[in-house]
């Protein structure tokens, strides 16, 4: 009987890590800084998806990093694995939820790659989250008004930017690997 307990335990699906998360976010920029064939005044398009682990990081003031896998992609082409969810939370200046992809690829501008990091970055005033966990329903991300940002860097100061004009959040329990 012993040598069945562990087989038996080894069968039962494991449980979500605590506090992971499955989103997908869309979002629209209006360019604000350009490169290349991106002008400013163009809006484009963009879509992140991730999975939070239930690992997180806390940092000063009020930070938490929560790890994650996903992607996000940017129109043109533009693609980066996202690995981090930040929140603010309790923070006297402004709080924040941020999305954070690295490993950047698909637009290159006079032989400079674009390689990352690409972020979204929304802000609130304080105490707009009462927590640091990740807003899992869509008005807790538009509660975040203050200012709402987007950035991509080159492996310079080079950077596009502009303003998310538009976002929607589908989050769902992970599902079961």
């Amino acid at each position: 009987m012993r040598t069945l307990a562990p087989l038996l335990l080894a069968l039962i699906p494991a449980a979500s890590p605590l506090g992971a998360q499955e989103c997908r976010v869309d979002f629209t920029v209006e360019v604000t800084q350009g490169a290349g064939q991106i002008r400013p005044g163009q809006t484009l398009t963009g879509e992140a998806a991730f999975r939070t682990t239930g690992e997180t990081l806390p940092g000063e003031a009020g930070i938490t990093v929560h790890l994650a896998s996903g992607e996000m992609t940017l129109v043109p082409g533009i693609r980066g694995e996202l690995w981090a969810v930040v929140t603010t939370s309790g923070n006297p200046v402004a709080d924040l939820i941020a999305l954070h992809a690295r490993e950047v690829e698909g637009f290159t501008v006079a032989g400079l790659p674009y390689a990352g990091p690409m972020t979204i970055t929304l802000y609130g005033d304080p105490g707009t989250l009462p927590s640091p966990a990740i807003p899992s329903a869509q008005p807790g991300w538009d509660a975040m008004s203050l200012a709402r940002r987007f950035a991509l860097h080159a492996q310079g100061y080079d950077r596009i930017a502009g303003d998310v004009t538009a976002l929607t959040l589908a989050c769902a329990p992970p599902s079961r690997d």
